[in-house]
Order: C-alpha cells, then structure tokens, then sequence
C-alpha cells in the first residue's frame, strides 16, 4: 500500500520537497500503520473494488497527514504547515470527488464530519475551563476528535446500493470506543506537552483532581505511576476497546478486530510494565543503603538467611530480574532452591520456604518442561535449575520431563536455552525481530549447568557422556557465559562438576583461570567493576579447591560489603544479548526491557543467596582438616 502511495504523490504536479515530506518514511514509521489504509480496516463488510479501495486508502491517508499537519498549525502555531495542508486536502477531495458524485449522500456525511472536528476544537477549549469533567464528555469529545476516521465507514457505507444502516451504525459505535481507548492513550503520552501548553488532557485533568499539578513537571511521571493514574488509564481503555469488540463480534471486519486486539495488547503490556517499575521502586526504597560497619560470618550468614526468607511472596516464588519478558518468578526460585537445597543444613534452615518454593514449582509445570516466569515460553536452563532443586529435595524426576529438557540437547553434546525457531519468534512478538539464531545457539553457562545436574544424576546417561565430552575437549573454548557478564559463572559450574568427578587435570586448568580473576582485594569483578555475585561464586571455586589465603580474601571483601538488611548490592549480572548473536562482546548498559542490556536485579536475590551457600561452604570447609 505504501508504495501505490508514494506513485501516487510522485505522479502529482507538486514541488519536490513536498513530495518528500509527504511521503516521508520517519512520519510513517513515528504513526500507526493503520492509518495508511484506514478504509481497508472495514472493507471486508462492505462490496468494494480493489482500485476503489486503493483509491480511498490513498485518499484516508493523505487527509489524516493533513489533519496532523492542522493540529500543529492549531497547537504551536506553525504555519510553515499551511501549504501541505492545502495539498493534502485538495488532493484527498479530488480522489473522493472521482468516486462519489455530486448528488452522493456520501457529501452529506463529509460535511457532518467537518462539523463534528471544528466542534472537538471548541469542546476542547470548553472542556479546559470547566471544573468537573464527566467521563461521557471526553466520550464524546474523543469521537469528535476522532471525525474524519469514521469517513473511511462513511466511504464505504456510501457505496454500496443496498445500505445496511444496522451495520453502517455499528461499525460507527465501535469507532466510538475505539477512539476513547486512542484518546486515553494519547492523553498519556503526551500529558506533558499538553500541560505546557495549557491544552485539555485527561490524564491532566485527574492530577489536577488529586491537587498534584503543582508538582514539578518532570516527577508528575511518578506520581502517575504511584498513584495508579497511569494503570487506570490502560485499564479503562482495555474496557473501551472490549466494548469496540463486542460490537463488531459477529461482523466480518477482521483488520479492524487486529487493530482493537493489538491496542488491547499495548495496554496489557504497559500495564505489566507500570507493575513492574512499582516492584523494583518498592524494592530499591526498602534496600538497605547503610552497610554493616563490624560484621562476621555469623552476623552475616543469620542477616542474609533473614533477607531471603522474607523475600518469598505468599505463593511460594521468589522474585527478580527483570528484561523484556517480565519478573522472572520460576527461574529465579528454582535458582535460589538449588541454591539453598544443596546443603542440607540450609535446606533444614529455610525447611517451610523450600516446601513452599517447590509447590509453586510444582504448580508451574508446563508438559515437563519450566520457564524464565509463568508467562513465558519454556526453556531448557530454567528447567535444569528445578531439575536441580528437586534433586536436592530428594523430589521425583519424571522421565517425560527428562525427554523433554533433552531436546534442548544438540548433536555436539552441548545445550542451547531455546530450540524452536518459529515458537521463539511467536514469544517476542517483535516484527522487527526475524533473527533468533543466537538464542537457539550453544551457550555454554547453559550447558554447565545442565552438565552439573547430569553428573549428581546419573553418570551412565548416553545425554551427560555427550556433554561431558563435549566439555573435555573443548574446556578453554567452552567458558563463555552467553547470558551472563563473566565467565566466572561457567566456570563455576565446571568446577563443581569436575569435582565430583574429580577430574583434577581439568580442575587445575579452572584453578588457574579462576585464580587470575581474582582482585587484590580479594573481590572478582565483570567487565563493569567489582561485583559480589561472581565474588560468591569464585569464593565457592576457591573453597572447593582448598585455597584458604584466596578464599579469607575473599570473604573479608564480601563482609565488608554486606547491608544492614542483609543483603548485598544488586550485581546486574544477568545480560540480554542481540537475539543474533551467537558470541555476545558487547558493553551493555541496564534496561529493563530490549537486548544488547543488562537486567536489573533489583531485590539482591541471587547475589544473596550464592553469598549464602559460599559462606556456608567456607564454614563447613573452616571445620575441616581439609583446609
């Protein structure tokens, strides 16, 4: 369509840089698709011919640019706009004319929607001096507004011999709705400049119910969150959008039921984003900002045990990371229990939150298989962390599960975290994404861990002897850590694996890899600074392999870094590479959704929990004549 476009305009007799800006790609992409063939939308229940809709596509889009080009000459005053304006209208009228005659009801309908966007320019400024605003208003409003949409049906109803009023007035009703639910949206996103402008909003219009405009302009975002203005608005636009579908439930308009699903789904999204940002603003307002000024193994193993006790929400899961697929509830919790399940005194310690932990497990089970949260799609390392937990708790394993995780396995022996092309795609529902290949690849970290419960489950598996010589021979190329900032969590891996198969040749070569990463602080750091994490994770390393000087280093680093609460800083450590990549090198800032990022970890869980087991290895290892 956009190319029937642009012949079009470049056909006209009009200056070059019109031209450009008319079809200009940065508009079409900034603007819902859409809105480029806004008829075809509601063609399917109309008798149309395919060079009349093509026709009124071209038409529809060229007066929407020209209503957006007016709105900018009304708003900032920008009559730089004029002439556009005139061509964009001209020339939309002169397709119409082409189609409709002069005696066409069709006129009728064009000169009421005229009418109707001069009276929302009128009720705008209206609706701006009025104290009270009722929610039928801005109804009625947005639908005024939205006037020369509803000329796409207009279009279409007037074209057709035998006119179906009862349809024709549907299709209007849910327009209606439709353009609430738009309106709302907008009002959102651009409650700023229409406050600085002095323009009615209504999302302005409820701060200013709650007495909040006089806030700085910049912190109103917040209070929109935290006063749950912002989740209302998406809510409420959800309610208008199923009332746009419940019209058109019976009526042959598939486009236009794609465009009320898709908006349905942005504000499902935006408000699992809203949640989201409370989560972590919660979270990071009740952290600990004062660190433990004398502190011992004792006081920090009692303060830590305490942070992720209360850390478990009522249902079992613990809670962190967050990227684009939301708060990891499942991954996360079966990783703090294979954490906490591998020592017995520990396990013995957090005896109810286990219980809990794995019944939420239990619950989340999708065919054998576990994911990153309950909403996502399923995948082979969350699941080889429950695997994990539920060896350790002395669990049931079912083989149908196992057949399951082992298609995750590839030829070479080695794990990849998805490995399904097409259902991987479906997930991220990104058009812009058609690339997953990185994500489908090899990771090693991935298949560490896979390699670890393979060997505390059964060593005489045709699966764990694939992998194992997957690793023996490839072990210095195999450390990379693809989800992870350093490779220390690979290497982590390895080394408790290579231990219980006490394999000490490769041990030594992990020894020694792991032994330079250590600062002379005693800390280890990512590529971003020093970080507790890969510190708990290197202490373990070193504790496993008796090396007590190194291991006191550490210890004292991560004591001196302790909070009052408990915890330990949030490390970040967890990455989101480029689905293309196959061997990530980026430097990644965090974000809470996209790729090429790091994932935020905002309640200090993992950081936690591996501090936790590392002390509690070193104590145990204290006692010993081992060390």
């Amino acid at each position: 369509m956009q190319q029937k476009f642009n012949n079009y305009i470049n056909d006209l007799p009009i200056a070059d840089d019109f031209k450009k800006i008319i079809t200009d790609t940065i508009f079409k992409d900034n603007n819902p698709v859409y809105y480029q063939k806004y008829p075809e939308l509601f063609a399917e229940a109309f008798v149309v011919k395919q060079d009349q809709l093509d026709l009124l596509n071209i038409a529809g889009y060229l007066y929407y640019q020209a209503t957006l080009f007016t709105d900018g000459l009304i708003d900032d005053g920008d009559i730089s706009k004029f002439p556009l304006i005139t061509i964009c209208q001209e020339e939309s009228i002169k397709i119409l004319a082409s189609i409709y005659d002069l005696t066409s009801d069709f006129w009728i309908l064009w000169n009421s929607r005229k009418k109707e966007y001069l009276e929302a320019i009128y009720l705008e400024k209206l609706l701006n001096k009025k104290k009270v605003v009722r929610l039928y208003e801005y109804e009625i409003l947005a639908d005024k507004k939205a006037a020369f949409g509803k000329v796409a049906i207009d279009c279409l109803f007037s074209l057709n011999k035998e006119k179906d009023e009862s349809l024709y007035q549907q299709l209007l009703q849910s327009h209606y709705y439709f353009s609430v639910a738009f309106q709302l949206n907008d009002d959102l996103q651009d409650f700023k400049k229409d406050l600085q402008k002095g323009q009615f909003n209504w999302v302005n219009y409820l701060l200013q119910q709650q007495e909040l405009l006089e806030v700085e302009v910049d912190v109103l975002e917040k209070y929109l969150y935290i006063r749950g203005i912002s989740k209302k608005i998406y809510l409420l636009g959800i309610e208008y959008c199923d009332k746009a579908l419940h019209l058109v439930a019976h009526v042959q308009v598939a486009n236009w039921k794609e465009v009320l699903n898709d908006t349905k789904k942005r504000f499902s999204t935006a408000i699992k984003e809203i949640d989201n940002y409370l989560e972590i603003l919660i979270a990071e307002i009740n952290g600990s900002k004062q660190k433990i000024k004398q502190n011992t193994i004792k006081k920090s193993l009692d303060l830590a045990i305490q942070s992720i006790k209360i850390k478990q929400q009522e249902n079992g899961s613990w809670r962190e990371y967050v990227n684009q697929g939301g708060i990891s509830n499942v991954w996360s919790t079966a990783f703090v229990l294979s954490k906490i399940t591998e020592d017995s005194l520990l396990k013995n310690i957090f005896f109810e939150e286990v219980k809990k932990g794995m019944v939420f497990l239990e619950n989340n089970n999708k065919s054998g298989l576990w994911s990153y949260n309950i909403t996502w799609i399923s995948d082979a390392d969350s699941t080889t962390f429950v695997f994990l937990s539920c060896l350790f708790d002395d669990k049931e394993i079912k083989t149908e599960w196992l057949e399951n995780w082992l298609i995750f396995q590839k030829k070479n022996g080695s794990f990849s975290t998805y490995n399904d092309n097409k259902y991987l795609l479906k997930a991220l529902d990104d058009i812009n994404i058609t690339d997953v290949s990185g994500w489908l690849y090899t990771h090693n970290c991935v298949s560490a861990v896979a390699f670890y419960f393979l060997a505390n489950y059964d060593q005489d598996n045709t699966s764990f002897m694939n992998l194992k010589t997957y690793f023996d021979s490839n072990l210095l190329k195999a450390l990379t850590a693809y989800w992870w900032s350093s490779n220390l969590y690979t290497l982590y891996y390895l080394a408790k694996t290579y231990s219980l198969l006490e394999n000490k040749f490769n041990l030594n070569i992990i020894l020694k890899e792991v032994k330079k990463q250590q600062n002379q602080n005693g800390s280890f750091s990512d590529s971003y600074g020093e970080n507790v994490f890969y510190t708990a994770l290197g202490l373990e390393v070193l504790v496993l392999l008796s090396q007590k000087a190194a291991s006191l280093k550490a210890v004292n680093y991560i004591l001196k870094n302790q909070y009052n609460d408990g915890s330990w800083g949030n490390s970040n450590a967890l990455q989101v590479p480029n689905a293309t990549d196959t061997n990530p090198k980026g430097d990644y800032a965090i974000a809470s959704f996209g790729m090429n990022v790091r994932a935020k970890e905002f309640n200090r869980l993992f950081t936690t929990v591996s501090v936790l087991q590392a002390f509690t290895k070193y104590e145990q290892k204290q006692s010993s004549a081992a060390f």
